[in-house]
């Protein structure tokens, strides 16, 4: 039986820590961002962005600016990081936990959900593999009558000078595009999706220049076990 995920947030400790993580970072690091007219300001959605940078679920948080849960590796939960990390939003991606509930719950309250789907940080400049967490989440959610956006978000540093986080957000992707593919076979609309999701990524990349030489192809984007 699955173990329920239990939201650490609570309102005082979310603005403590969220506002101190916005003065480090705005202090360390130069944030340039584009596409953020695509990020909805209020409701549910699901977040998905590359991990090149242990910066990337600070920064994702900061540019978000309201309550979100986040999936990250368990070991990112240990010791005062994991206690600090829960009381933001922060949940492991353990097969062991009901991630799913956990997530559908969050959206009744209106938080938006952030995932990585590459499933850890991965520093060599690449974009990988898409594992299927996301996929899981968005066709729960449809299923419980949740027409939810995705919003696909690409992250990328330049530490040379004055240290810049680039990020460029995507134009939202409706989960309700692929209730009809998803109905005929779950597995196809599940590779489909992830395909689109890795590729618009990979797109939002490009345009920041990073991974010029890397070609959208089938190929590359091989299927993962959540």
């Amino acid at each position: 039986m699955l173990r329920q995920v239990v939201d650490g947030k609570d309102p005082f400790s979310f603005a403590i820590l969220a506002g101190l993580t916005r003065i480090v970072l705005d202090n360390y690091l130069n944030i340039q961002i584009k596409g953020i007219e695509n990020l909805p300001k209020s409701g549910p959605f699901i977040c998905v962005a590359n991990h090149s940078s242990r910066f990337d679920g600070p920064t994702i948080g900061r540019i978000i600016n309201r309550p979100a849960c986040f999936m990250v590796h368990p070991n990112e939960l240990k010791g005062l990081q994991g206690f600090l990390l829960a009381k933001v939003g922060a949940f492991p991606s353990s097969p062991r936990y009901d991630f799913v509930a956990h997530v559908l719950s969050r959206f009744e309250k209106g938080e938006p959900f952030v995932i990585f789907p590459e499933g850890t940080v991965h520093y060599d400049g690449l974009t990988h593999p898409f594992k299927k967490g996301v996929a899981k989440v968005a066709f729960a959610a449809l299923e419980a009558g949740l027409d939810l956006p995705i919003i696909p978000i690409a992250a990328g540093y330049d530490w040379q000078g004055k240290r810049k986080a680039l990020y460029n957000i995507g134009k939202p992707i409706a989960v309700s595009a692929y209730k009809d593919a998803y109905a005929r076979d779950g597995q196809e609309a599940t590779e489909t999706l992830l395909k689109h999701l890795h590729n618009d990524v990979l797109d939002l990349r490009r345009q920041l220049g990073f991974e010029l030489g890397i070609e959208k192809a089938d190929s590359r984007i091989m299927l993962k076990a959540s």
